[in-house]
């Protein structure tokens, strides 16, 4: 008994120590992607990916981007395995996005607010009512777009969301059919499409 009690104990303990919850805000340094940390033993990681949709998703973040992922962290070496990433929070998704819908206020990585307007034509002076709060989340999808997750009170929405310049083109998705729901074009200098 006490030779399996052993054996379980040293099986669970390497698993747990095998995998683990790695975040933190990239840093690029010449070809390397570094994950900076608040780690007293490292202050960055060299990020190493174990998987093709890893290495992937990594290359599509830039300096500023935060994310958490699924890895190992080896303080010895200041290495930074990452077999999956979970999440991210993307630098360039912050600010004001403006669309013939309204206002979308992103202020940080997990929050925004969409201030709808009833107006066809959005002019620079908006007739903005109370904002729909949201919580968000991003996770990295194939191509240039990135799955989006977005709950208020009521309930959760998928959407996907695709970078170019200043401008952002949102796919949002009926929960039931899968089918495009709407499709934003928003726009960071103000003007809407």
């Amino acid at each position: 008994m006490r030779v399996l009690l052993f054996v379980l104990t040293f099986v669970s303990t390497t698993w747990a120590g095998a995998v683990q919850p790695v975040a933190g805000v990239i840093i690029r340094t010449g070809q390397d992607i570094l994950l900076q940390s608040d780690d007293t033993a490292c202050a960055s990681y060299r990020i190493e990916t174990k998987s093709a949709d890893a290495q992937s998703a990594l290359q599509k973040l830039a300096p500023g981007d935060t994310i958490t992922a699924t890895g190992l962290i080896d303080k010895s070496v200041c290495t930074a395995s990452i077999e999956s990433i979970d999440y991210v929070g993307l630098k360039r998704m912050l600010g004001n996005w403006f669309s013939k819908d309204g206002l979308i206020t992103v202020r940080d990585f997990t929050n925004l607010q969409f201030f709808p307007t009833g107006n066809t034509e959005i002019s620079k002076n908006y007739d903005i009512v109370k904002p729909i709060e949201y919580k968000y989340s991003l996770t990295p999808s194939d191509g240039k777009e990135w799955v989006l997750f977005l709950s208020d009170n009521q309930s959760t929405t998928f959407a996907t969301i695709q970078f170019s310049k200043d401008i952002a083109i949102m796919k949002i998705f009926d929960s039931d059919s899968g089918e495009v729901k709407k499709t934003m074009i928003l726009n960071r200098r103000g003007t809407s499409n």
